[in-house]
């Protein structure tokens, strides 16, 4: 073996223990970023998991704003079947008020008509009690009453006798009475 042949073999030594180094550099380095890989993995998981965590709650959340929206359309439809009613009720209660407004006007009118009717009858009653004799006037006929029943006897006999005119003055009619 000659010195070539083993510095070659210390060379060849030395080049395998430079790349077992370099190997094992590579190793370390591949192992750190293996290491940086899982860390980034599981940092990355546990991120999914809260994601995931997020989303969940958000779909309960929204699954619940559903239900409340439901109920929600559920008594809009409720009102709006409440307002529907209300406005039958209205409708049915403005014709109801037309009819007696119309009642009213057609009771105005014929009371207006009683009134004139009532004025006409009390002008006529009054017109009657006008015509109607007076006390003075009742007086007079009791008198004129008395004074004839002392002149039929007289009447009688003169119808039995036959006519005969005679002229009266005012005096003999006033102490005929």
């Amino acid at each position: 073996m000659s010195q070539q042949d083993t510095m070659s073999f210390a060379q060849a030594l030395n080049e395998a223990k430079g790349v077992i180094i370099q190997l094992s550099n590579r190793v370390k380095a591949d192992a750190d970023k293996v290491r940086t890989q899982q860390q980034t993995i599981v940092s990355q998981c546990a991120t999914i998991a809260g994601h995931e965590e997020q989303m969940r709650a958000m779909e309960a959340a929204a699954a619940e704003r559903a239900t409340e929206m439901a109920a929600v359309m559920a008594r809009v439809a409720e009102l709006e079947s409440a307002r529907e009613a209300a406005d039958g009720m209205i409708n049915r209660q403005g014709e109801k008020i037309r009819s007696l407004e119309s009642a009213k006007a057609e009771n105005e009118a014929r009371m207006t008509e009683m009134a004139m009717e009532l004025a006409k009858v009390t002008g006529e009653r009054d017109e009657l009690r006008g015509a109607m004799p007076t006390q003075d006037d009742q007086a007079a006929l009791a008198g004129m009453a008395a004074l004839l029943a002392k002149a039929a006897p007289v009447l009688e006999k003169a119808k039995k006798t036959g006519p005969t005119m005679r002229i009266a003055s005012d005096e003999a009619i006033a102490e005929a009475a």
